[in-house]
């Protein structure tokens, strides 16, 4: 769904085999309105943009023959959208469908493509924290004015929300949560259906997202990205394996706990906190070892303060 100038809307539907990926950028195309079950938009809408087209003093576009295109009408696609949007479109198709071979400078991508391989959560979270990942356009550390990355160091948080289909619906529910920028973070699993969080401070510096922007914080100033690159991708196909909650045996427990709603939330809360913990562990180990790698590497340098009397 898209809002154009807070004046009207459209929506299409997302095909079941397909998937979109949407920069800040409108992309929805060319409307087919007497298709209702694949699309909507607001009253009128077409006969708005036609007025709207025909105004001296507005002149929209998108307007063609009774038809609206509606990211034409009310969307942008210039030299901006070129380094900051449209890029990011590029390097997620790249990640999801590497047979399709495209240019970083086309002038529009297809909005609804098919997947080479069906996509699992771990891939949306190797989409979501790409920044041109092992091609030339890399913007690891900071985007010094080449195309804007999906992920940048400034990333707070980043998430995925999955609706498993083949389990009870009390715990088909997950949030896959990474604090602090997922390039060096990791994706974890907290079931919705909980009475409590995971407490997080962010004046605290031994909370988990404080945890997780030190390994960022210490890669940004000595550059060891194969070091972290090798350290991160380890722990985050252990911690997969070992939190990931589609498992046998965890399933066999919330199945046990399905009775008593009031038990199975309990159970939910604790599995969450003892996820959260194990993660935050692993990574505050990492980060010992990635300090002392850094002071290994790091540049002698000498420094001189002087005060005014």
């Amino acid at each position: 769904m898209e809002i154009g100038s807070g004046h009207t809307w459209a929506a299409v539907r997302v095909p079941d085999n397909k998937y979109a990926l949407i920069p800040n950028q409108m992309l929805i195309g060319k409307l087919n309105l007497k298709d209702s079950k694949n699309y909507m938009a607001s009253t009128n809408l077409v006969k708005k943009v036609k007025a709207w087209s025909q105004n001296k003093k507005i002149k929209l576009a998108g307007y063609v023959k009774g038809t609206v295109n509606y990211s034409k009408a009310f969307g942008t696609n210039d030299k901006t959208d070129a380094i900051y949007n449209r890029p990011r479109m590029w390097d997620g198709q790249r990640i999801l469908i590497p047979s399709k071979k495209q240019s970083i400078t086309k002038k529009s991508y297809t909005l609804f493509l098919k997947p080479d391989k069906k996509v699992s959560p771990a891939k949306v979270g190797q989409v979501l924290s790409s920044h041109f990942t092992g091609t030339k356009y890399s913007s690891y550390g900071k985007w010094r004015g080449g195309y804007r990355p999906i992920n940048v160091p400034t990333d707070v948080e980043s998430h995925i929300l999955q609706i498993i289909s083949n389990v009870p619906k009390e715990y088909a529910a997950i949030q896959w949560l990474a604090m602090a920028s997922p390039a060096n973070s990791v994706y974890l699993p907290f079931y919705t259906n909980i009475s409590d969080t995971p407490s997080q401070d962010p004046t605290n510096t031994k909370s988990a997202y404080w945890t997780y922007k030190t390994t960022a914080m210490v890669i940004e100033a000595y550059k060891h990205k194969k070091f972290i690159d090798s350290s991160t991708g380890k722990k985050t196909d252990l911690i997969y394996k070992d939190v990931n909650p589609t498992k046998k045996a965890v399933t066999k427990q919330l199945k046990a706990n399905l009775a008593q709603s009031d038990k199975l939330t309990a159970y939910l809360t604790e599995q969450n906190q003892k996820n959260a913990d194990y993660a935050q562990k692993k990574w505050q180990t990492m980060n010992n070892s990635l300090i002392v790698h850094s002071n290994k590497l790091a540049p002698v340098t000498k420094s001189k303060l002087t005060f005014n009397k």
